[in-house]
């Protein structure tokens, strides 16, 4: 009787083993997996997402061209994607952290959140999407080095679509270097230099 105890008792170790080997087996398999991103699921990131992750306060635009690509992105983006009404007042507020003070002080954020939104109804409305748009390279931005603060002049045009009919909406943004290389949007307005040449975006 001893002898087939002690059988037992060895039986139930060798299989307290195994399935120990078993659980640790397994473990290092699924802890190897989500290291290498198998078990991530193979999600695409919006736009929105992606520039509202951006922390202007740390990763701020160097240059005039550079402030003026990310005013298009935003912009691209807000009258194009599907936001929510927080994702909109974020969009805004980060456009807002590309504006001068003297452009801030003309439009409160409450303002400029209430038109945003009016716009963004009429584009769906519309069936109006920003398609595209091109900037100036940096050989052509204009600067005026003279002045203090020293400012910078960057044409952009943004490429329309309504009702499958393609249009080009030309403006001129006018910066500021608020600090030094930190440029400021200070304003804009139509422009009539049809020169620059498309962009892919």
């Amino acid at each position: 009787m001893a002898k087939k105890k002690s059988n037992g008792i060895a039986g139930t170790i060798i299989a307290l083993i195994l399935m120990a080997a078993i659980i640790i087996g397994f473990y290092l398999m699924i802890t190897r997996d989500k290291r290498e991103g198998k078990l991530e699921p193979n999600v695409e990131v919006s736009e929105a997402s992606t520039l509202l992750a951006r922390d202007l306060s740390k990763d701020y635009p160097q240059t005039p061209r550079e402030v003026v690509k990310l005013y298009c992105r935003i912009t691209k983006c807000l009258y194009n994607e599907e936001l929510g009404d927080k994702q909109i007042e974020d969009m805004v507020g980060m456009l807002r952290e590309l504006y001068s003070d003297e452009l801030l002080a003309q439009n409160p954020a409450d303002d400029m959140v209430g038109l945003v939104r009016g716009e963004i109804k009429h584009y769906q409305s519309s069936k109006m999407t920003i398609n595209s748009y091109s900037i100036d390279d940096s050989g052509d931005i204009v600067y005026n080095r003279n002045i203090k603060p020293a400012q910078a002049v960057v044409n952009i045009y943004f490429t329309i679509k309504e009702e499958g009919v393609f249009n080009r909406a030309y403006e001129e943004i006018m910066l500021v270097e608020a600090e030094p290389n930190k440029w400021k949007i200070m304003g804009w307005r139509e422009s009539k230099d049809t020169s620059l040449k498309p962009e892919e975006n």
